[in-house]
């Protein structure tokens, strides 16, 4: 399992930090870090248990992130075109995915929260292995 960076992340999405903003040390810092038109979003809260992983999804229509909460989570990614080339990350930081990115988490704790925002309405595809 690898650490998310900004390097390893980018084929996927991007992490959500200070990385987008400059700051001068000075001042409050308001940075937008994504622009795109939708119908709307919604907040998901996800309270996960499950330890593994047998397949992944993908919404080709919308933008999706993952915000660790508490506990410790694993995140499987896979690009559009390779759902069966899967690399594994440690969910420590909150991300935003590309539209179309397989994916799927599983806990690495006893249980884990993460926040998770989306389109108001998702077209969900499943990839089972």
């Amino acid at each position: 399992m690898q650490r998310l960076t900004h390097k390893n992340i980018r084929p996927y999405g991007w992490i959500i930090d200070s990385h987008f903003i400059k700051d001068d040390g000075k001042w409050d810092k308001f940075g937008i870090l994504l622009k795109e038109r939708s119908k709307g979003w919604r907040i998901g809260y996800l309270i996960l248990r499950k330890k593994k992983i047998g397949g992944l999804e993908s919404h080709p229509d919308s933008l999706e992130t993952f915000e660790p909460v508490s506990g410790r989570a694993a995140i499987y990614l896979a690009k559009k075109k390779t759902p069966n080339n899967i690399e594994a990350f440690l969910l420590d930081k909150p991300v935003v995915l590309k539209k179309g990115v397989w994916h799927d988490v599983a806990a690495i704790s006893n249980k884990c929260e993460i926040k998770i925002f989306e389109n108001i309405e998702v077209i969900t595809k499943r990839y089972y292995f």
